[in-house]
């Protein structure tokens, strides 16, 4: 049991350097227009939710999964969606510029597939991440958030 919340918590230390370093790099090293930052404040919205997923986990491992995560994951599940759509038409309207339209786009992407694996299916498998070949042999398996929000 130590060993497995060591791992959860890991995992969410993982996510939160990504989140992290996204915004340093971003900062550091782009030049971001606004709706290249709309895009990254999306990209980091998903990451922060999930390290509280795997806080959460780590903190429930032999409990009964709380009530109150529940409903917040089925909120913030809602929330993406609306914020997804509303993401997209404000980069299209707002991009200052191709470079900050195009970069924009390729952040949005990434942040919709944060979506897809934290909240509908596994895209990543053991150590070897992303990997489309041994995923289209495996199928799409359901998240791990997808299966809580499927239990009664």
């Amino acid at each position: 049991m130590r060993k497995l919340r060591k791992h959860l918590l890991n995992l969410a230390l993982g996510e939160l350097v990504a989140a992290f370093t996204f915004l340093v790099v971003f900062k550091l090293y782009l030049d971001l227009g606004f709706a290249s930052l709309l895009a990254l404040s999306f990209l980091v919205f998903q990451l922060i939710q999930g390290v509280l997923y795997w806080v959460f986990r780590s903190q429930s491992l032999g409990k009964e999964k709380s009530l109150l995560m529940r409903k917040t994951l089925i909120m913030l599940r809602r929330t993406n969606l609306l914020l997804a759509v509303l993401v997209v038409i404000l980069l299209v309207m707002l991009a200052q510029n191709k470079r900050d339209l195009f970069l924009g786009m390729l952040i949005y992407v990434f942040s919709v597939i944060e979506y897809i694996n934290y909240y509908w299916y596994r895209l990543s498998y053991g150590k070897s991440g992303f990997n489309i070949k041994l995923l289209i042999q495996a199928g799409l398996k359901p998240s791990s958030i997808h299966k809580l929000l499927k239990r009664k």
